[in-house]
């Protein structure tokens, strides 16, 4: 799929397509928004005012991961700073916020982010559609914020193949989403799928703002346990995931960890 995806002559400072309204800092070429949960609100409900005549946009939930898959692969960089707001999803990130005087920043989770996002929208009518996940993954993510969103409007639910969309099917996709009248799409993938399908797609869905949350799909069905709330309010939720799935994580966190710290240190050198 081809289309307007990166401005490659803007500097990795230059986040162009974050909203003017929200402040952010630069790290390690990312731009991290200095918000919270009623800062994306926030957001959303300024963004969606404009109704059909605002471009397709989309908000990343950004970790210690995403920051440093953003420093080998200019793909991921660039759908960063085409990025509405990059929040932090993980507490490391808001930590290093207040660490450099922005107090207006906090952890904003995007497991959490769903139900208050949906919550939020009721009484205007936002129309909801959850892409992705596994089989039936994205109708019980739909069910379950009906349920605790009472009157949340789902405008469709649907599963993704695992492999990239061909040109007809991201046409007719686009067409679906449109046609149901979509203005929030979440979208439960992987990083860095789910930011560059958002990068990929969003530009052809005029109105639409895309939310990729990936595990939220699966934590908030039940299907995945999250981490104790203690544990994540003192940033080890990556300490959770690791003592869940040693084999898969142990290699990428030794690799993850230490590159993060340098680019924070880096960032604190003012050699960024």
């Amino acid at each position: 799929m081809t289309g307007p995806i990166a401005r490659s002559s803007q500097p990795s400072s230059y986040a162009w397509g974050h909203d003017p309204d929200v402040p952010h800092f630069n790290l390690g070429g990312v731009p991290i928004s200095i918000t919270d949960m009623n800062g994306l609100v926030s957001a959303i409900r300024r963004r969606l005012a404009r109704r059909s005549t605002a471009p397709g946009t989309f908000v990343v939930f950004r970790d210690a991961h995403g920051i440093v898959r953003a420093q080998d692969e200019p793909s991921v960089k660039a759908a960063h700073d085409a990025a509405l707001l990059v929040c932090a999803d993980g507490r490391p990130l808001a930590w290093v916020g207040w660490l450099r005087g922005h107090r207006g920043i906090d952890q904003v989770p995007g497991i959490e982010s769903v139900e208050v996002v949906c919550r939020a929208g009721v009484e205007a009518g936002w129309r909801h559609f959850f892409l992705g996940g596994g089989p039936g993954v994205a109708e019980r993510l739909a069910a379950e914020m009906r349920d605790r969103a009472p009157g949340l409007i789902i405008a469709g639910a649907e599963t993704l193949p695992y492999r990239p969309l061909t040109e007809p099917e991201s046409q007719d996709l686009h067409q679906r989403l449109l046609s149901a009248g979509t203005q929030i799409l979440w979208i439960g993938l992987s990083t860095p799928k789910q930011e560059l399908f958002l990068h990929t797609h969003t530009p052809f869905l005029p109105g639409v703002i895309g939310m990729g949350v990936g595990a939220a799909f699966d934590v908030n069905t039940g299907a995945i346990a999250r981490a104790p709330r203690m544990m994540t309010r003192w940033g080890l939720e990556w300490l959770y995931r690791l003592i869940r799935e040693p084999r898969r994580l142990r290699s990428r966190y030794a690799q993850v960890v230490p590159r993060f710290l340098a680019i924070v240190a880096f960032n604190r050198a003012g050699r960024d």
